[in-house]
């Protein structure tokens, strides 16, 4: 039996899920708090009171934690994990977020970070009586590059050769090991593209793309994606985090509804003001010419304008089942996709003119 079964959890009576009828209150130990997902977490926590206590880095910027007076302790993932079982101490929740995602870094050093980084922090874990539950974000690249049609946590984990997901595969079945052979109260939340207020890679990439007017749909751009918003996966956390469930457990976490690539670049162009774009390349061409493009860019030592990660996010049909995270978590996303997504591109119209199109000059 897991530690995730002590602590006085109960499931609230006649309600079908696993949530916890009084969830614990003591220590939460984040790390990645200075990202997307983990600054939001850090706030949604202290929000209701939780003392929150903060892995970050020497050089990591401060701005958003300082205001919330939280606990910040200095160090890295990647530490001995005696020393991180120091930092993490008595907590009885530790709230794992930090990770590389990158379409095109290193395999060595994604590899030390979201591997040998979750390793560490599980390890760090281990025999923690305190521990109630280890609460971390997964990626949904794990499920390969094929057409994912509606499918839920029973898929298969497919390797398509590029680090991410390779990273990401090897970082789950760590999790999984620690959960069976370790006890280690291990739950993972699932996502596939995260958006929402200081995001760094899914809307300024786009919004980049626009400015330059190097955009193209691959295809029609009516191919159906489910992507996620940053507070529905926050939610999904602090309720798996108080959830009675065995250890090792995973649910998919999405916004609840699908979108076209068509229908997405639409809202964004309706509230920015930049112009629809109208190029689009077979996708027949973009999956024959990938391979060289990849190849022609290693040599360059540069980005390619298209990679296996890029095709997939602007051509494969991935549609998500969160049918187990309604059931066993009771949760729901906290507003209709559309409208999340527009409050997203309202905060960068406020917050970043410059990813803004340029206004005319007043005559």
């Amino acid at each position: 039996m897991s530690n995730a079964s002590s602590g006085g959890q109960k499931a609230a009576a006649g309600s079908g899920t696993a949530i916890m009828a009084d969830p614990p209150r003591g220590l939460v130990f984040v790390t990645g708090a200075t990202g997307m997902v983990g600054g939001h977490l850090v706030e949604k926590l202290v929000e209701q009171g939780r003392p929150v206590r903060c892995l970050v880095r020497q050089t990591s910027d401060l701005s958003l934690l300082k205001p919330l007076g939280v606990e910040i302790v200095y160090g890295d993932i990647t530490d001995d994990p005696q020393k991180l079982s120091e930092l993490i101490g008595e907590a009885q929740t530790v709230f794992h977020c930090a990770a590389m995602v990158d379409d095109w870094a290193d395999r060595e050093v994604m590899m030390r970070a979201n591997v040998t980084g979750t390793e560490h922090m599980l390890k760090a874990c281990v025999g923690k009586q305190s521990l109630v539950r280890f609460s971390m974000v997964g990626s949904m690249v794990v499920h390969g590059m094929g057409e994912q049609n509606y499918i839920d946590e029973s898929a298969p984990l497919i390797h398509t050769g590029d680090n991410y997901n390779y990273t990401k595969i090897l970082t789950y079945e760590v999790a999984e090991r620690y959960a069976k052979e370790h006890g280690v109260p291990v739950v993972v939340c699932r996502p596939p593209y995260i958006y929402g207020p200081r995001d760094k890679q899914f809307f300024p990439r786009l919004f980049e793309n626009l400015k330059s007017g190097t955009f193209k749909f691959i295809g029609d751009g009516n191919q159906p994606f489910t992507i996620v918003y940053v507070m529905n996966l926050v939610r999904a956390l602090m309720l798996a985090a108080d959830a009675d469930v065995p250890a090792g457990e995973t649910f998919l976490i999405t916004d609840g509804e699908s979108i076209t690539r068509r229908e997405l670049l639409q809202l964004i162009c309706d509230e920015t003001g930049y112009p629809m774009p109208t190029a689009k390349v077979p996708v027949g061409v973009a999956k024959m010419a990938r391979p060289l493009i990849e190849w022609m860019a290693k040599r360059k030592g540069e980005r390619p304008i298209l990679n296996k990660f890029k095709l997939k996010f602007m051509a494969t049909p991935m549609t998500y089942n969160v049918d187990k995270a309604r059931r066993v978590l009771g949760w729901s996303p906290v507003a209709p996709p559309r409208q999340t997504l527009r409050e997203t591109i309202r905060w960068y119209r406020d917050h970043h003119p410059e990813m803004m199109p340029e206004q005319p000059a007043k005559a």
